[in-house]
């Protein structure tokens, strides 16, 4: 997840395989992600 932060300062698109995990520690992750910008489908 820390990574994906990050990401939203990165030039370059950041790619995860696997969001299982996060999905089961970080709910709402994603939405909040996308509250600050992110672009995740």
């Amino acid at each position: 997840m820390s990574f994906l932060v990050m990401g939203l300062a990165a030039q370059q698109p950041i790619g995860v395989d696997s969001a299982d995990m996060i999905a089961t520690s970080f709910p709402d992750f994603v939405p909040l992600m996308q509250s600050l910008g992110a672009s995740i489908s």
